[in-house]
């Protein structure tokens, strides 16, 4: 009998966010949730809702920064609705319970990756307990800020030691010194934080953590290529030089 120990398959990995009517989860609720579930081996599946909630509590100023009144698309008489994405062509209105099917399916076992996703998961539990269902998602939530600034001061570590000189961490120091501002953390590892018209929406902003994750823990192209990728990436390369010579 095998004695080698047996690699644990990759957790799924779920980009969330969450628009909500006000910070406060004791009274405020998401009333839009966004997932792009990523599973080993599956194309990244994009789902987006948008639940009918109570506004009277709702915080204004939260109601306009994410444009409620603009975007709400709920219908008349109809609670919840999942809406077009890349993967869906229309939009689709929805019970509460099989929101809550699909919700479950994509977040359980997975673990929760976004912009300060504690404040997402307080509002996804929230959710969950009033439909009596125990989330059962991974218990360490992955924060896009926190792991730009793990990245940062690890690269100030591997050239402080390349170059003896431990100038890098200052340099670091000097950008984190007012506090760790997630769209400029974000272009630190090269990524444009969303644009006006997709900021504070669900979607836009979980695509937005998925990029700035992905920048951050995958390798670039050019390295991870084949000979043959390698070759194909020349020859475009030179077709385009050519090109444009002309």
């Amino acid at each position: 009998m095998s004695t080698q120990p047996t690699a644990k398959a990759p957790k799924p990995i779920a980009f969330i966010d969450t628009e909500t009517t006000g910070l406060d989860v004791d009274h405020h609720d998401a009333w839009e949730i966004a997932v792009i579930h990523r599973r080993p081996g599956h194309p990244d599946a994009e789902y987006l809702w948008q639940i009918r909630v109570s506004l009277a509590e709702a915080d204004p100023e939260a109601l306009d920064i994410n444009r409620y009144h603009q975007r709400f698309a709920v219908p008349d008489g109809e609670l919840a609705v999942r809406i077009a994405t890349n993967d869906m062509p229309a939009n689709r209105s929805v019970t509460g319970g099989d929101m809550m099917l699909d919700l479950m399916a994509v977040l359980d076992g997975s673990v929760l990756v976004g912009s300060n996703p504690a404040f997402d998961e307080r509002f996804l539990k929230k959710l969950f307990n009033g439909a009596g269902v125990t989330p059962a998602w991974h218990y360490r939530t992955v924060d896009i800020a926190t792991m730009a600034v793990g990245h940062l001061y690890g690269q100030a570590h591997a050239l402080t030691r390349q170059h003896c000189d431990a100038e890098v961490y200052g340099r670091v120091d000097t950008l984190l010194a007012d506090g760790w501002r997630s769209y400029e953390l974000s272009r630190q590892m090269g990524v444009e934080p969303p644009a006006k018209g997709q900021a504070h929406t669900a979607l836009g902003d979980a695509r937005w953590a998925r990029d700035v994750y992905d920048a951050i823990t995958q390798p670039d192209a050019f390295y991870a290529a084949s000979d043959e990728q390698l070759g194909e990436m020349a020859g475009e390369a030179l077709a385009r030089f050519h090109g444009g010579a002309q």
